[in-house]
């Protein structure tokens, strides 16, 4: 797997023609600039400011970097928000992000009336069943592959399942994790107690 061994954390793609710069947060930084980086190539950018930019400049004007290592969800929700808020800043300015908040990038803005008739010819278009049987298991056969390819989180995993009589929070503790996340797995996953 390439990103098996992926960063949390941070990141900026800066365009060093105009010393303008995009940020972002993910728990998996190579694959998500990866995937900005595979869209852009496209033409297929959601962010039309880095899309523009992009197909002007061209991708050697382009690099990324980490900014900062994070691994707490909130922290990183706050630390993003400070750089598109103007709380922290970088030697480039964020310019080509759209939203000043970090969780909902359409908030304040609408598709346009041409943009939502392709959504919707789109989705009239797809004939693929992602609610078959036989979908659901290809992805939950993978899904299970890959955590068995990680012995940290069948370790944590196995603790959450087994120790049922402490609360989420001690488990979370324990674990080094969110009361929220420890309660969302254990419900997800207990149905395999016993048999990790």
């Amino acid at each position: 797997m390439p990103y098996k061994a992926d960063i949390s954390g941070i990141y900026r793609i800066v365009n060093h023609a105009t010393n303008e710069c995009y940020v972002g947060k993910t728990r998996g930084i190579k694959k998500r600039v990866h995937e900005h980086f595979r869209l852009l190539r496209r033409g297929e950018h959601p962010n039309y400011r880095l899309q523009n930019a992009f197909s002007e400049h061209g991708e050697k004007s382009f690099s990324w970097e980490v900014e900062v290592y994070c691994e707490d969800p909130k922290e990183m929700v706050y630390i993003e928000e400070a750089f598109l808020q103007g709380r922290a800043s970088f030697p480039e300015p964020s310019t080509y992000n759209i939203s000043i908040t970090s969780h909902a990038p359409m908030t304040g803005r609408k598709h346009s009336e041409e943009h939502r008739e392709r959504i919707r010819l789109g989705r009239r278009a797809a004939t693929f069943d992602y609610s078959s049987p036989e979908y659901r298991a290809t992805l939950s056969a993978a899904q299970m592959a890959r955590f068995h390819g990680d012995p940290k989180f069948v370790a944590k995993l196995k603790f959450i399942l087994e120790n049922p009589d402490m609360s989420y929070a001690e488990r979370a503790r324990r674990v080094g994790s969110d009361t929220s996340s420890v309660r969302r797995l254990y419900l997800k996953y207990q149905h395999l107690k016993g048999t990790l």
